[in-house]
């Protein structure tokens, strides 16, 4: 049996989701196989990936609060002994878990010591096309999850969260979708955390004849549970949002200040974007333009 260690240290939830495929397309590669995953703890790896049988080990390269030191990685390749080290990291602060890996004999595949400008989901994809000897065609990404319906509830997702108010779509748009979908016979469930508390409680405001299921005070696991049989997620670029994808919901993004090339990697993201944009981009701040009217349209076009 061999042992692979898959080293992807992108901090956060949605990061996660992105290079899911990725991992289970080196499992199908190498089935008979124990597979360690390193990555930081804000990406709720322990939760996000609870049923998923191509991970066997996860290993936290930080405590939550901070770095663990050198000695944690020096023991953890010690002991895991591995065949195979997968790094989808760029730059020379990664040098280390090369250097490591040959040390203890492992044969390691890396991006390269300098970083390029080119798209983060492209390169991984290539990538694992020239390691594991593949040609990737599947756009895709799957969370596990226990009881997962066949069939989808009549359920909107709408996803409040964001990394910032820049990368967020202003609530009186929320409003205005709301309005459109209310009448369709559809649940909505409100998705946002501690910091979209005033957010949440806006809309339930201005909605106040409708009964919202709102997740701010539950933890990951209870709110996958909820929505694991959505429909439908419209929202901001997010964590939650690629989880819903995952999930197998056809999930409405929109791309106003983060990279729109990212939704590449899974074609139930169907990205939306202001007019007269080609692509989207970190700095092109532009949530507000994407229109409500563009939102409904681009949901039409494949509904």
């Amino acid at each position: 049996m061999k042992k692979i260690l898959i080293i992807e240290l992108r901090p956060g939830i949605g990061d996660l989701c992105m290079f899911l495929p990725r991992f289970h397309e080196i499992k199908q590669k190498f089935q008979n196989s124990h597979i360690t995953l390193l990555t930081k703890t804000r990406t709720k790896a322990k939760e996000i990936l609870k049923f998923d049988k191509n991970i066997d080990r996860i290993e936290f390269i930080d405590t939550g609060v901070k770095k663990k030191n050198i000695f944690f990685l020096f023991s953890l390749f010690k002991k895991g002994k591995f065949d195979l080290v997968f790094s989808y990291q760029y730059g020379p602060k990664y040098l280390k878990y090369i250097f490591l890996s040959k040390i203890f004999g492992s044969k390691v595949f890396y991006y390269g010591i300098f970083k390029r400008k080119e798209s983060m989901m492209k390169r991984a994809i290539k990538s694992n096309e020239v390691w594991l000897g593949i040609k990737i065609n599947n756009r895709s990404a799957k969370i596990f999850i226990k009881n997962q319906s066949q069939i989808k509830k009549n359920q909107i997702i709408i996803g409040l969260g964001a990394s910032g108010d820049n990368k967020r779509w202003p609530t009186d748009y929320f409003n205005l979708l709301i309005d459109h979908f209310k009448n369709k016979n559809f649940e909505f469930i409100l998705a946002g955390g501690p910091g979209e508390i005033k957010i949440i409680d806006h809309i339930k405001k201005y909605h106040s004849g409708i009964k919202f299921i709102s997740l701010e005070k539950l933890s990951l696991e209870e709110s996958l549970e909820i929505i694991k049989d959505a429909k439908f997620h419209f929202g901001n670029d997010s964590g939650f949002m690629h989880i819903c994808a995952a999930l197998g919901m056809t999930s409405y993004c929109f791309y106003g200040d983060t990279p729109s090339e990212d939704s590449f990697y899974n074609d139930k993201i169907i990205p939306v974007i202001p007019d007269n944009f080609e692509r989207v981009y970190h700095g092109s701040r532009a949530m507000n333009l994407i229109s409500v009217t563009k939102v409904i349209k681009t949901f039409e076009k494949y509904h």
